[in-house]
């Protein structure tokens, strides 16, 4: 119990502490400087928007719509718990027999 108010007490803090608090100010520092040094190029407002659009790959395989149209297409009878691989098993099975 502190009767004084003019007692002030400090804590002192474990070494690895104090070396843990050292580290962090240390990298804020630096990350300070490295932000007040940094330096912008911004594309100039006239310079034209080039799109990348990705062509459609042929080699991909079919989406779950495509698979359901061919197979109501050919008669194929199927759910919704039905997976697409063996939906494309039925697909493919059915067209090898030439029907």
């Amino acid at each position: 119990m502190i009767k004084s108010a003019a007692i002030v007490k400090t804590k002192t803090l474990a070494p690895w502490r104090e070396l843990r608090l050292q580290k962090r100010k240390a990298k804020k520092i630096a990350m300070l400087e490295r932000k007040a040094i940094k330096q912008y190029y911004p594309s100039r407002i006239d310079a034209p928007i080039i799109e990348v659009q990705a062509a459609p790959q042929d080699d991909a395989p079919p989406t779950r719509t495509e698979l359901e149209a061919k197979a109501t297409e050919l008669g194929i009878r199927f759910d919704g718990r039905t997976k697409d691989k063996k939906l494309g098993q039925l697909i493919q099975d059915r067209l090898s027999t030439g029907e």
